[in-house]
């Protein structure tokens, strides 16, 4: 295979991905075993800037040439992901490593060296994260390649001769900038079609048929105080997390039980890219709901919103974060800083009942607490009734550890 077919190979495999044949879920259930507590991720160290730079700078200097920036170009434009992402390490190693042997080639350095930078450095994407870069970008010579270790550091830009500036953290430049920096879509995760039927069985064609809304607790407002993110990382990744504790007598938050954001999946995708947001998603079925109450024997969860920058619905919060955020917000709310979904014993049919909760939750377990993170802990809900705080068209707030506002939600049973 020809080096000008390593980029459309990428986008290929990109577009299989998203055409998968698995059918959406309706019914969603809670694991039938505890979610794992720790999920690795992109690594962190002293190293990893400078590993970072070397790749950025590599990369940049192989755009010189016409033909590679139109590869990318084309790879970029064909890509089924957010914001036109694109697999870093995936690309170069296809074919036999050739994208990895030209950014060798035109660096001047051993192919085994630029592995190695590679393979530490954790899982890369490719994109433009700026949309009027994407519009105004057709695969010339003028774009930077930048990388940032973590949302909020000042870019550092490389152009196609490989000379190196730093960007400025809070405005971007107005020459396009193609962004190497960890990512935050896991590109092995499945790509699930519409819940739209397209079969014969239910009327064909996708437009005669819609899988009814599932039972549950749901999400219709969201405001945030900002979008928590940088413009190098492009639009925010806000999610919002089920927290509940490992096993019935743990009274520590170390488990998700459920996540929406926008790589979520199925009935959980959920994307909201401004500061505000108004619609209708489900966050947790009354099927979940009934099955965390057996299996807790009561015992509430915490509605929690992060915005990610390290990976779709993992959480990868340490320690000392998490139990600053409780040890904040918890007194200051007389430890109201859960919820809980009870069904009505008298009704049968008749939505769960959300309401606040008191928590003993105190800190995610110690395993978590020799792991970093870029993550974003945007703070804890709590109902309006316990903070006595109230905003229009919303009933939950969404506090800091330093107790202040930092979002409001709207939550409601159906």
């Amino acid at each position: 295979m020809r080096l000008t077919r390593l980029w459309p190979a990428l986008a290929l495999c990109a577009g299989l991905a998203a055409c998968s044949d698995r059918p959406a879920p309706t019914q969603p259930d809670i694991p039938s075993e505890a979610p794992a507590a720790i999920v690795e991720g992109n690594p962190t160290g002293s190293e990893r800037p400078q590993q970072l730079e070397r790749l950025a700078r590599r990369f940049a200097r192989a755009l010189g040439d016409p033909e590679f920036r139109a590869e990318v170009k084309r790879a970029l434009d064909a890509s089924p992901y957010p914001e036109g992402k694109v697999y870093f390490q995936r690309a170069l190693a296809r074919d036999g490593d050739r994208g990895y042997q030209r950014l060798a080639r035109v660096s001047g350095e051993a192919l085994e060296d630029v592995l190695g930078d590679a393979n530490r450095v954790g899982t890369l994407e490719l994109y433009l994260p700026v949309p009027a870069h994407r519009t105004a970008w057709r695969g010339d010579g003028q774009v930077l390649v930048a990388t940032a270790e973590r949302d909020g550091d000042a870019p550092v830009a490389f152009d196609l001769q490989g000379r190196r500036q730093v960007l400025d953290a809070d405005t971007p430049p107005s020459i396009p900038v193609l962004a190497v920096v960890p990512a935050e879509v896991d590109f092995d995760a499945p790509r699930l079609r519409s819940a739209t039927c397209y079969d014969e069985a239910c009327g064909g064609g996708g437009g005669g048929y819609v899988v009814p809304p599932t039972p549950g607790l749901y999400l219709t407002r969201a405001e945030f105080v900002s979008e928590f993110e940088g413009w190098l990382k492009g639009s925010p990744e806000f999610e919002i997390h089920i927290m509940g504790p490992a096993s019935a007598g743990d009274a520590k938050v170390i488990s998700s039980y459920q996540c929406i954001g926008e790589h979520a999946g199925g009935a959980y995708a959920w994307d909201m890219n401004s500061k505000s947001w108004t619609g209708s998603q489900l966050l947790f079925s009354n099927t979940q709901l009934d099955a965390f109450n057996v299996t807790f024997a009561g015992q509430p969860f915490s509605i929690m919103a992060y915005e990610d920058d390290d990976g779709a619905c993992k959480i990868r919060t340490d320690a000392d974060r998490a139990q600053k955020l409780f040890a904040a917000v918890g007194p200051a709310v007389a430890d109201w800083t859960a919820a809980i979904g009870k069904k009505d014993d008298l009704l049968a049919n008749a939505p769960r009942i959300l309401k606040a909760a008191k928590s003993a939750y105190s800190v995610l377990t110690a395993l978590y607490s020799f792991l970093t993170s870029a993550d974003d802990i945007i703070g804890v809900g709590v109902e309006d009734a316990a903070t006595g705080r109230y905003r229009a068209g919303t009933n939950w707030t969404v506090l800091n550890d330093k107790v202040a506002a930092n979002g409001w939600l709207k939550l409601e049973t159906r």
